[in-house]
């Protein structure tokens, strides 16, 4: 195997791994820093691939300005072209990457000598509103300026005395996280440039996606638009997904790793889609998409009148990752109702809610899975905004795979806000709900309670 670092190609610099004679490439153009990537690069070096790795424009040691969703269909079709321009190349390439890297994939994947995309985790996640803590930690330790800065959100929200979600955040802020707060709008071209990329290539393609992640509704929808796609979606925690607490209601296996399934993939062995069940820790084959069209029941329902209170001052709590363990009590604004299990579905689920309100304001569903000892971890949510006066919305949550065993219990949770992740009301308002219900995909076979 022969290795060389900080090759230039056009200004942006490229490490590449090469097994003996020509090969097909696996291409990753990653703006997280290529040293990060050098194991699975020998891993799939040793699998008989050329590696090549290459810090997109402006970042790390590559000449240029990085800006997020910018210069990749160029920078990424200048890449292949080199690649196959080289003696070691047998003219096929395989384009791999994690998060913003995937975007730089499916930018390149309508070049002739693409012959397969791995897409983990995709970016943008694209489905509405984006989490305020998970925006602000990406675009201050990722999204922004030549290095990336690790660990430094929490240490500026620490001496910042403004709420993470204020407008006038970035110029207290360290680094350009402009605009903000963010909207669906700020990722909007991006989202639409790789959906069309995705429905336009013609090469297999893997969808590796994880439920404790924004982007696993993208992961499924990519795997729905894709010619040829496998997917397999889990519980892993990664970098995009913050960290999970050690006091979680979900054991996450450790195995399958995802990176080792991109290898069977490429090589293979991968034997077919298959879904991790959160709750129960099990793992099915087949394909994790939801049927459509879904056959639905309610799994929740329930009349009011029920008053909920928005407070701009204390809105209700989330911590900054999946696993959100925050206290039910002396925070107003939130309605919870339960459904016992054993449960278990697969999808998308809506929440139906009417009311009145007395000021245009918001409304956050969350569903939780909740233990017979009390720990609770998120499982999906969703938020609509709501106008003043009568109102009946329909709050559409990410799509998940659960299997609650007997006892546990899965919790739908109603409240105004739902801060950092969500923005804070705007404004004091008074919400009466009159109605509620939670529609849930019709439940899958679960394992019935023994006495």
């Amino acid at each position: 195997m022969t290795i060389r670092v900080g090759i230039d190609v056009s200004g942006l610099a490229t490490d590449v791994w090469l097994p003996d004679g020509p090969a097909t490439t696996v291409l990753v153009r990653t703006p997280y820093g290529t040293p990060g990537l050098w194991p699975e690069a020998a891993a799939y070096a040793a699998a008989g691939y050329a590696v090549v790795l290459q810090d997109v424009r402006g970042r790390f040691r590559s000449a240029g300005r990085f800006t997020a969703g910018a210069d990749e269909t160029a920078d990424g079709h200048a890449a292949v072209d080199w690649v196959t321009s080289q003696p070691w190349s047998d003219g096929r390439v395989v384009l791999v990457g994690t998060g913003y890297e995937t975007y730089t994939a499916w930018c390149a994947s309508g070049h002739p000598a693409v012959a397969g995309v791995v897409s983990r985790q995709p970016w943008p996640a694209g489905d509405g509103f984006p989490p305020v803590d998970a925006e602000l930690w990406w675009r201050t330790e990722h999204g922004t300026g030549r290095v990336g800065h690790p660990g430094l959100t929490p240490l500026a929200a620490a001496v910042t005395d403004l709420p993470l979600d204020d407008g006038e955040l970035p110029d207290r802020w360290p680094v350009d996280i402009r605009p903000w707060p963010p909207s669906a709008a700020d990722t909007a071209t991006a989202q639409r440039r790789v959906e069309e990329a995705v429905a336009q290539c013609r090469a297999p393609s893997l969808h590796l996606g994880s439920w404790y992640c924004r982007s696993a509704a993208a992961t499924l929808r990519h795997a729905a638009l894709a010619t040829e796609a496998t997917c397999v979606v889990g519980g892993w925690v990664s970098p995009l997904t913050h960290e999970l607490s050690a006091e979680c209601a979900i054991d996450v296996p450790v195995d399958p790793d995802p990176s080792a399934l991109a290898l069977e993939w490429l090589v293979g062995t991968l034997d077919g889609p298959r879904t991790l069940w959160l709750g129960s820790g099990a793992w099915r084959a087949g394909s994790p998409m939801p049927p459509a069209p879904a056959r639905t029941r309610e799994l929740i329902a329930s009349t009011g009148p029920v008053v909920l209170t928005a407070d701009p001052g204390r809105a209700y709590p989330s911590l900054p990752h999946s696993a959100d363990l925050g206290p039910l009590t002396d925070v107003p604004g939130v309605l919870a109702a339960t459904a016992d299990g054993p449960l278990a579905y697969h999808g998308p689920v809506t929440c139906r809610v009417s009311g009145r309100a007395d000021a245009p304001s918001q409304l956050v569903a969350t569903l939780v899975h909740e233990t017979p000892a009390g720990v609770r971890t998120v499982l999906t949510d969703g938020v609509t905004q709501i106008p003043d006066g009568p109102w009946t919305v329909e709050i559409a949550c990410r799509p998940v795979a659960v299997d609650l065993p007997c006892g546990h219990r899965l919790r739908l949770e109603l409240t105004t806000g739902r801060y950092p992740r969500h923005p804070r009301p705007p404004a004091p308002a008074t919400l009466t709900i009159t109605t509620y219900a939670l529609d849930a995909p019709e439940p899958e076979e679960s394992q019935p309670c023994t006495r």
